[in-house]
């Protein structure tokens, strides 16, 4: 007979295995270039040093470090990674049997045309002792602890407990990524800001230069020596550079508000260092090699641990195929007579039990669960290839855009020097009376307008900084670093 059983248990889980279907199963291996398309590529990389290293600027990781305590988001993140390490204490439980405990009370009475009814009349016997008759109406009395426990025979709860682990280290890796983003944005409105308190002070510069232009226009002009039509073109400049400088304030404004913002405070003055202060510093530039990026990039990391977390589903969901094993138990004072309730070992009652169950008829839910568990762990392997192309791509256009833009802020300063010089030049040949108001109002735009472009380029320069260290995976949580916003 126990050789039937065997028997009969093994085919059962034959048959359930037979019905696993076969669905081919995404590569997720992907293969990255050697290295990016510049001279540079080391080892080390500017994602191995913590942000405060990467920004010396004191102010700035000022603003960060309150940003990283009050920014909404970012603490929704953190929170979201306590949901996860709740699911994962949930999926560690699943090896301990669930146990309860229970006090109940009640009273019933049979019909005497009843099975119970006759029955219990009949049990009431003269030779039995009247303490042990059954009283009419029944009072149940009870007190016990009960037990369930599924046996992990194929390892399928530590499956389930193995994905968890891997979406609460992906989860991690979200918020290592999201406090990345942080840092970078930051920094990068912080730059704008001081790149608007440089227009600022250009426009101001100019607007005194014009003036005083417009001055010595105004004397030309009472000399005879020149006409309406100049003083005219003179103001409507100085007009022009105090709407700009209106402008520039408004824009500082907003900026300075969106910085509150993202530090999660109300809108206040924000304190920034100087244009030049900050252009006197100097970034590390090693991008180090291409696969590096699947150690450092908090966002591949997040999505092989997606993948991971699917690999567990799937064999998690191979093993439902497979018969499981259940043992329960209860056991506890029951008495219908409370004087004789906690009676020992009179009133004392237990029962054990354990059950063999494998899927017959409902093997085709589970196949398609398992179907499903092979599905999306195809679309996690596309969505891990996709980051991890997606990055490498980020990186090569920063790297060529850093190397193209430093190129373009030695061609302005340039120049710059060559505008200086013509500008200078106007203007003394204007006091001289050799050339026109024209060509000073045409050398001071150009020069104006030169200034202008290559602060911009210069902040331009240093955002990018900002954005490849991020892109590297700067900025994020280190490996023997607590995930938390302090």
């Amino acid at each position: 007979m126990k050789t039937m059983n065997r028997i009969t248990i093994l085919a059962a889980v034959m048959t359930a295995v037979s019905c696993a279907p076969a669905v081919q199963l995404t590569e997720s291996r992907i293969e990255l270039p050697e290295n990016y398309p510049s001279p540079v590529a080391d080892t080390t990389t500017i994602a191995d040093i913590g942000w405060e290293e990467f920004f010396p600027d004191t102010l700035l990781q000022k603003h960060i470090r309150t940003a990283l305590e009050g920014n909404f988001s970012f603490r929704s993140c953190m929170d979201r990674i306590t949901l996860a390490e709740n699911e994962l204490k949930t999926a560690r439980l699943g090896y301990w049997p669930s146990v309860s405990a229970g006090l109940s009370a009640g009273l019933e009475r049979f019909g005497e045309y009843t099975m119970d009814g006759v029955g219990n009349a009949t049990t009431n016997t003269p030779d039995l002792d009247r303490s042990k008759h059954i009283p009419d109406p029944y009072p149940d009395f009870g007190l016990g602890v009960s037990f369930s426990w599924e046996v992990d025979l194929w390892g399928k709860v530590t499956q389930k407990k193995r994905a968890a682990l891997s979406r609460w280290m992906a989860s991690r890796e979200a918020a290592s990524l999201a406090r990345s983003v942080l840092v970078s944005e930051i920094a990068r409105t912080y730059f704008d800001l001081v790149n608007l308190d440089m227009k600022h002070q250009i426009t101001s510069a100019a607007i005194d230069f014009i003036a005083k232009s417009c001055e010595l226009t105004e004397d030309l002009k009472d000399a005879g020596e020149m006409t309406q039509l100049a003083v005219d073109q003179f103001q409507s400049r100085l007009l022009e550079l105090k709407g700009e400088l209106l402008e520039t304030e408004n824009e500082i404004a907003s900026v300075e508000r969106a910085l509150c913002v993202l530090m999660g405070k109300f809108p206040e003055h924000v304190e920034r260092s100087d244009f030049y202060r900050l252009r006197s510093m100097r970034y590390l530039s090693d991008t180090g090699v291409p696969d590096l990026l699947l150690t450092r990039r908090p966002d591949i990391r997040e999505a092989e641990m997606m993948l991971a977390a699917a690999d567990c589903d799937i064999k998690a969901a191979r093993r439902a195929f497979y018969p499981g094993l259940r043992i329960g138990g209860s056991g506890g004072f029951n008495s219908f007579d409370i004087g004789k309730f906690f009676l020992a070992p009179a009133s004392l009652a237990y029962e054990v039990a354990a059950g063999l169950t494998a899927p017959i008829f409902n093997a085709g839910s589970i196949r398609n669960e398992y179907s499903n568990a092979i599905v999306r762990r195809n679309i996690a392997v596309n969505g891990y290839k996709e980051t991890v192309v997606k990055a490498y791509a980020e990186v090569a256009g920063l790297v060529e855009s850093y190397e193209n833009i430093l190129e373009r802020i030695e061609i302005k300063k340039e120049e710059m020097r060559t505008g200086k010089k013509a500008t200078a030049s106007a203007n003394e040949l204007f006091r001289m009376q050799f050339i026109g108001y024209l060509e000073v109002l045409s050398a001071d735009r150009d020069y104006f307008e030169c200034c202008e472009s290559y602060v911009r380029l210069e902040t331009e320069r240093m955002k990018l900084q900002a954005d490849l260290y991020r892109a590297l995976g700067g900025g994020g949580f280190r490996q023997n670093e607590p995930a938390n916003a302090q």
